[in-house]
């Protein structure tokens, strides 16, 4: 995706904090996007996954969200303060925001009190997969510097098939590349990957050491998580955005998608097997 991002070479640098303030606004009927094909995702009026319905996100019939303390979760700093933060299950929405969606296409149109526009493009370009393309535009009348964004959520598709919240986490790579998966213990997985093209910012992939992390920029940017597995457990995985500055009237472009899989056939039949024997050896232990 194209990236599109112009700098005021006289901004300033200035130290960004997140104060978690909220603003909630009605709400819209959520809307259902599908590719008619196993692939759904509900979209409330702020844009996260909805729990309205019990396709927030889901791939083959298997949901991945809406089990655990929250469906999605976005966060964006610039100049100090948070400008807002849109969280599924508290129902914070900081946009005046308005849905059109159709077929497999959905679109946010709203804009921030402090001064930032936001329009946010929701699609399913093939099974599985659910793209996001936000853009950005900064009507606050100076420049902002330091600009981040975070996003994620918690991943809980072990739970419908009775396996509990737990996956297996990974981040994959940073940069351009970044990306960072969930896996059930039957296998069912999903991938939080960047699509922006652009090297003009960093971008980090986060592991959530508890399930109810805030997605706070500032901090996953802070840690650095390199690739490599950080364990079992019911944690959230993340992206985080370093824009830099963007000038008074400019916009930023950037994207991410959702990737769902299910296991192959014979990756299956080993888990199930695993899963087996570890209940076997319990069972016999006991009886010893």
């Amino acid at each position: 995706m194209k990236f599109e991002l112009k700098r005021n070479c006289l901004a300033q640098v200035v130290a960004l904090a997140l104060c978690g303030a909220f603003v909630t606004t009605a709400h819209a009927a959520p809307t259902v996007i599908t590719d008619g094909a196993g692939t759904a995702a509900t979209i409330a009026d702020a844009g996260y996954f909805s729990s309205a319905t019990a396709l927030g996100l889901s791939f083959m019939g298997r949901e991945f969200v809406n089990h655990g303390t929250w469906a999605s979760n976005w966060s964006l700093n610039a100049n100090g303060a948070s400008v807002g933060i849109a969280d599924e299950v508290t129902g914070s929405n900081p946009f005046s925001a308005s849905v059109l969606g159709s077929g497999s296409n959905v679109v946010i149109l709203g804009s921030f009190k402090s001064g930032w526009s936001f329009l946010e493009t929701v699609s399913i370009p093939t099974s599985g997969h659910v793209a996001v393309q936000i853009q950005l535009t900064n009507h606050t009348g100076h420049t902002a510097n330091n600009v981040q964004w975070g996003v994620g959520f918690d991943p809980d598709q072990g739970v419908p098939a009775g396996l509990g919240f737990g996956t297996t986490n990974v981040i994959n790579a940073t940069g351009l590349g970044a990306s960072v998966t969930a896996t059930s213990l039957d296998g069912w997985s999903v991938t939080l990957h960047n699509t922006t093209s652009a090297s003009a910012f960093t971008i980090n992939p986060y592991v959530g050491e508890d399930c109810c992390s805030p997605v706070d920029p500032a901090l996953m940017l802070a840690a650095a998580q390199a690739p490599g597995s950080y364990g079992f457990g019911d944690y959230s995985i993340n992206l985080a955005y370093d824009l830099g500055s963007i000038a008074n009237h400019n916009s930023v472009t950037f994207g991410y998608e959702y990737i769902m899989a299910v296991p192959e056939p014979e990756t299956y039949a080993m888990l199930l097997a695993g899963l087996g024997l570890v209940g076997f050896s319990a069972r016999r232990r006991r009886i010893i």
